[in-house]
C-alpha cells in the first residue's frame, strides 16, 4: 500500500466541502463531534480518510428554482 499524501487528502476534503456548500465552521463542528478535535491537521490519517469518505457519501445539494 502506498503512503497517503496528507495534503492531497486535505485538498479532496476541501473540494467535497465546497461541492456540498459546507462552511469551515460546519467542518470544525463535525470534527469536534466525531473526533474531539477542531482541525483536520490534528486528526489522524485514518480519521481524515474517514471524514473524506463521509463527505463523498453525501449527495449533491438540491438547488431549488
Amino acid at each position: 500500500m502506498e503512503p497517503i499524501d496528507f495534503s492531497q487528502i486535505l485538498a479532496k476534503t476541501d473540494a467535497e466541502m465546497e461541492r456540498l456548500g459546507l462552511t469551515t465552521e460546519w467542518g470544525r463542528g463535525y470534527l469536534i463531534k466525531a473526533y474531539g478535535k477542531r482541525s483536520r491537521i490534528l486528526i489522524t490519517e485514518e480519521e481524515l480518510l474517514d471524514f473524506l469518505k463521509y463527505l463523498e457519501s453525501q449527495p449533491d445539494p438540491v438547488t431549488e428554482f
